[in-house]
């Protein structure tokens, strides 16, 4: 096991299930390592919702607590990402040290494992961003739909999506083909909670279906570093720890998609010279180090 498996939140040693084909799981360093996905395998079966079905046991699932068409700010947990080092260490205290970027998003799934041995849960989401900007290249800048509402500047859009409480930003879009899938660590409830009209998340789903399926032949038309790019704002087939908050209002720092690959190599920078709490020296280890 490499050095930072342990710190993916889908390793054998968490509470997930873990399916008889390991290889269908990245660890937090795969999402950084070479070889990067393509677009069409970044894909999950069911594109628009990247459900974890195909690798959960029915009778181990149970009623998620965060529902599909909220709208959540989150940020990736350093505080759970520390926890595999000595809290006096080094380590510890350079990973806590690092201030992640907070992002706004749609949560499109939500599923939630019990595990039989000692009766936790864990709660993983997949959130799809939400930007005041469309998707780039050009290519994939119509995979968005804009929110109300719109400023008195951008041409009204009959088909903008409405939230069940006045959306409090304006002028954002919302992206159907990009996002994240979270292991949720930490939340932060609120009395007030934004969430899509039903109607208009059915909408989303339909558009995002389709976006998805164009996805595959625009693969051949792209360079590599832009199908890398995109590659990595896709759903990937692992969670990353977070935080997240439900009121999404007084966040003034929210940050733009392509800044949470920074946050993950940045933390994956920091991570690879770490040494974990339970590490044991080996021929292996020895190697890595020269």
């Amino acid at each position: 096991m490499s050095r930072l498996e342990s710190l993916s939140p889908l390793s054998p040693s968490s509470t997930c299930w873990i399916p008889s084909s390991a290889d269908a799981y990245r660890t937090f360093e795969g999402f950084c390592s070479e070889p990067r996905y393509s677009i069409p395998q970044s894909q999950s079966a069911d594109p628009f919702t990247a459900s974890f079905d195909i690798f959960t046991p029915p009778q181990n699932r149970t009623s998620a607590k965060i529902r599909p068409g909220t709208f959540v700010v989150f940020a990736l947990s350093t505080a759970k990402l520390a926890q595999e080092y000595p809290e006096d260490s080094e380590d510890y205290r350079k990973i806590c040290q690092y201030t992640p970027g907070r992002y706004l998003g749609l949560v499109t799934s939500a599923f939630v494992r019990w595990n039989e041995d000692d009766g936790s849960t864990v709660e993983d989401v997949i959130v799809h961003f939400v930007s005041k900007y469309t998707p780039q290249p050009s290519v994939v800048a119509n995979h968005c739909i804009p929110i109300f509402p719109v400023s008195s500047t951008i041409p009204v859009d009959s088909h903008a999506l409405h939230t069940s409480i006045l959306f409090p930003w304006i002028d954002h879009k919302q992206w159907t083909t990009f996002g994240v899938r979270l292991r949720v660590c930490q939340t932060n409830p609120s009395a007030l909670v934004f969430e899509l009209c039903n109607e208009d998340f059915e909408r989303f789903e339909d558009k995002a279906g389709k976006d998805y399926s164009r996805l595959e032949s625009l693969d051949a038309t792209l360079d590599d570093e832009t199908k890398d790019t995109l590659a990595r704002l896709l759903v990937a087939p692992f969670a990353l720890p977070a935080e997240i908050w439900f009121d999404i209002r007084n966040h003034p720092d929210i940050k733009e998609p392509p800044c949470f690959i920074e946050d993950v190599d940045s933390l994956e920078s920091i991570i690879a010279g770490c040494t974990p709490r339970h590490h044991e020296s080996s021929a292996l280890d020895e190697e890595w180090k020269t």
